[in-house]
């Protein structure tokens, strides 16, 4: 609802085309299409996994109809530089939307509006809801509007709305969650150092760049160069250890959005068939995260035996 909310409150009520990975969440597509836009698929860089303004620079000059804002997420909370969507926007005149539903840890406050989710499966935890952030006090009143049924200082409906707003038992175990936000990102953090010794720096999968050092998220995606994720995921089924593969198989394999509009999404392609999320969650013991590790590195050997 954040997504949906801010891409109304930049698009001002203009239909049009909102290009968007397809490496993301469903959500990611399902906002657009609710805020009235067409959303149209890009694929992402290789070693970042979000979409770059280069890229979009190329899809806006290919695309047919009128571009009327971009969503770019932060692949699993991973930083953004948000500095680099203002001021495509500058350049542009195109708004940018970031979708950093799992970035509470590293969101940069920018211009463009930026919507991080307080879900249950998030670093903090408010069991549902989310927040948007923004330089721009007048984009986070229209926001306020559209999410108190167009409310704002008067019982007036000002513009076309939502009942958007966070519950108070909602705020309240956000507010319990922050007070132990610290400890909670530590620990987070020394499960994601032990998977980076158990297996990335032995070469055995490869965890995005800085995940657990210079920033966390909630989920663990490893990434299995050149390998089918699903023989590892078999390989933990068969000890009782539960995986998932977050994003599935890309935006344009969700039987809702097979049909959209798309450039070139070979990268997403593989990403999907080579990450994996591993069991991570904040009171995972040492001796859990060796178990995954010693079936993830059993599986591989396995493989190739």
């Amino acid at each position: 609802m954040g997504l949906t909310l801010a891409l109304q409150a930049v698009a001002k009520g203009q239909s049009g085309i909102c290009l968007i990975p397809a490496w993301t969440f469903v959500a990611t597509a399902h906002a657009v299409v609710a805020a009235g836009l067409e959303p149209v698929l890009l694929d992402v860089d290789e070693q970042t996994w979000a979409i770059t303004p280069d890229a979009v620079h190329a899809a806006i000059s290919k695309v047919e109809g009128r571009v009327a804002a971009v969503m770019v997420v932060a692949p699993f909370g991973a930083p953004l530089d948000v500095n680099v969507w203002d001021e495509f926007t500058a350049t542009t005149g195109i708004p940018t939307i970031v979708d950093a539903a799992a970035a509470h840890d590293t969101v940069q406050v920018g211009y463009s509006p930026s919507v991080v989710s307080l879900h249950a499966t998030k670093v903090l935890g408010a069991g549902e809801g989310g927040y948007v952030v923004s330089r721009d006090p007048r984009l986070i009143v229209d926001v306020k509007k559209r999410s108190n049924f167009g409310f704002y200082g008067s019982r007036n409906a000002q513009v076309e709305a939502q009942n958007g707003k966070l519950s108070e038992y909602h705020a309240a175990v956000g507010l319990a969650s922050m007070d132990c936000y610290g400890d909670t990102v530590g620990r987070f953090k020394r499960i994601a150092q032990q998977y980076r010794s158990t297996l990335h720096a032995r070469g055995y999968a490869e965890l995005q760049e800085g995940f657990g050092e210079s920033w966390i998220g909630s989920v663990c995606v490893v990434r299995f160069r050149h390998r089918d994720q699903q023989a590892i995921a078999k390989s933990l089924s068969t000890k009782g250890i539960d995986s998932r593969a977050w994003w599935g198989d890309g935006i344009h394999n969700q039987s809702a959005f097979q049909n959209l509009k798309r450039f070139d999404v070979s990268t997403t392609d593989r990403l999907s068939k080579e990450t994996l999320g591993l069991p991570f969650f904040v009171d995972m013991t040492c001796s859990e995260v060796d178990a995954v590790a010693e079936q993830v590195i059993f599986g591989l050997e396995s493989s190739t035996s």
